[in-house]
Parts: structure tokens; C-alpha cells; sequence
């Protein structure tokens, strides 16, 4: 049975169900009675709004479950896209006439860098 929580000083109304979907594992969770507990205490204090934009913000700046720290899927994927283009499709002792620049040494893509490639692919 799903709780409705209301914070009326901040407009805020969140509507918690027994079980969620953990997005990063794709299984089923209840959800714990210290969440319920916390929920309730900021509803009741007008801070509810705070409370999920904290548990947000957490959330999206923790590392992620089989992933190093700090390193980003979307920019580990833009790196490899970026790999097979200076690659190109010539096996990988064979010179390629890709014009992209080498990786830096440090393997990361820097903003100009990360700008072209989506640029480059519509985005």
C-alpha cells in the first residue's frame, strides 16, 4: 500500500509505494521503514522538498555499482566512439586516415573534445 507524504508550505507531494525499482540494479526493493520514517519527519516539518533533492543529488554523485569512481557510462561510451573513430575500421596495427586526435594520456575527453563528438553525431 502506497503513502502519500505532503509538505503544503512548499507545494511538495510525493506518493511512496511499498516496493520501487532500483534503477542502477533493475531489481525490486521495499522500501526500508527508516525512509518512511525520514519522509515523514520532513513532511511534517516542511522540508520534504530538500530532504529528495538531497537524496537526489546523493544518489546521482555516488558511484555507481560495478563502475570505478568518477568514471561516467555515458563519457566511458563517448570515449570508446571516439577510440574506434581514430581507429577506424582497418585492424589495429594498420595506419588509419582518421584525422582525430590521440586520446590524452590521461584518458579522459575534455569539454572541446566531448562538444565536437556530439556535434558530430547530431546531438
Amino acid at each position: 500500500m502506497s503513502h502519500t507524504y505532503r509538505d503544503y508550505f512548499n507545494e511538495t507531494v510525493v506518493t511512496i509505494p511499498d516496493k520501487y525499482i532500483n534503477v542502477r540494479t533493475g531489481h525490486s526493493e521495499a522500501v526500508e521503514a527508516k525512509v518512511r520514517k525520514e519522509l515523514a519527519y520532513h513532511a511534517e516539518n516542511n522540508t520534504l522538498q530538500h530532504f529528495l533533492l538531497s537524496a537526489l543529488h546523493q544518489y546521482l554523485s555516488a558511484p555507481g555499482e560495478g563502475r570505478p569512481s568518477g568514471e561516467d557510462p555515458v563519457l566511458r561510451e563517448l570515449r570508446t566512439i571516439k577510440e574506434m573513430l581514430t581507429r577506424g575500421t582497418r585492424p589495429s596495427g594498420a595506419p588509419s586516415s582518421c584525422s582525430a586526435p590521440a586520446l590524452h594520456s590521461s584518458g579522459l575527453i575534455d569539454q572541446k573534445e566531448l562538444e565536437d563528438m556530439l556535434e558530430a553525431f547530431g546531438g
